[in-house]
């Protein structure tokens, strides 16, 4: 397989971290010269050269103020990834090849970033063979990208260990984008993102036009559920083509509305390509 370069995306914490990498992101720690906090006594923080002289002679009584800042510290971005059977559908675009790409795109940016990052993957069981440790490694993106392109995913198999995968994540709050098709028992999803309660998490929808669009709108078609492996004859007409089409739409806002009700962010949905400054725009909130 010839070298593959990752995409870069931009992403921006709406929170404070609280680590002792150095980093991108503001943080809850007192110190550096970055993010300015305030004043304190001088006695609190004895550094003549951030006394404030302006500051000093406002307060009474009068007395040496200096200014505080807080540092900036790293993170851990994970790739958390849903590997059940649907995963493998190929229409438009190869789901699971999309993966690879995303995944490394991820690995590639948090990297530029100066934070670390973890793939963690499941189905209906764990995968410690599409996993990896967070770490700050370099050459992680392309390693990551050719372990997830050259796997085979099982046949049916169900997303059924996500939730135990949330576990495996760091006790400290992180950046986690959860890369699935979300073809997921609604029970089992509100598991997962409940025990993903304390990280920022960001859904990331891979569905295909070709699973809902595009489709004849008479004639007999053989399909296959691709959770179960289970075949079936299916007549199509308009109206089972609209009630389809219908099924995504409400599938599209149950999943916005139990992310809002759960404080995540607003789900990324990608169709036919993955487009990281798309991603950049919706984790920027420009989109």
């Amino acid at each position: 397989m010839s070298h593959f370069i990752p995409q870069e995306f931009h992403y921006r914490l709406n929170w404070r971290t609280h680590g002792v990498r150095p980093g991108a992101h503001a943080s809850k720690t007192l110190g550096g010269n970055a993010d300015f906090r305030g004043f304190s006594h001088f006695l609190s923080h004895p550094d003549p050269k951030r006394i404030d002289v302006r500051r000093s002679l406002m307060v009474v009584p009068k007395t040496l103020m200096v200014r505080t800042f807080y540092e900036r510290n790293a993170i851990t971005v994970y790739a958390m990834i849903d590997a059940s059977s649907s995963m493998a559908f190929a229409g438009d675009a190869d789901k699971w090849k999309m993966v690879a790409e995303i995944a490394s795109a991820i690995a590639w940016s948090s990297a530029r970033q100066g934070d670390a990052f973890g793939l963690l993957t499941a189905d209906d069981a764990l995968r410690p063979d599409l996993s990896e440790s967070a770490s700050s490694r370099r050459g992680v993106a392309q390693q990551i990208y050719q372990t997830i392109h050259s796997a085979t995913l099982k046949s049916q198999t169900s997303a059924s260990a996500l939730p135990q995968l949330a576990a495996q994540l760091s006790n400290k709050k992180s950046l986690v984008f959860l890369i699935s098709d979300f073809h997921i028992e609604i029970e089992t999803l509100k598991t997962t993102l409940q025990a993903m309660a304390i990280h920022d998490v960001v859904p990331v929808v891979l569905w295909d036009d070709a699973e809902y669009e595009n489709i004849p709108e008479w004639g007999w078609a053989r399909v296959r559920d691709l959770e179960t492996g289970a075949d079936a004859s299916l007549f199509l007409r308009p109206q089972l083509l609209q009630k389809m089409t219908d099924s995504y739409l409400l599938k599209r806002n149950t999943l916005i509305q139990l992310c809002r009700k759960l404080g995540i962010r607003k789900p990324f949905f990608v169709g036919k390509y993955f487009n990281a400054t798309q991603l950049s725009q919706h984790l920027l909130g420009l989109s």
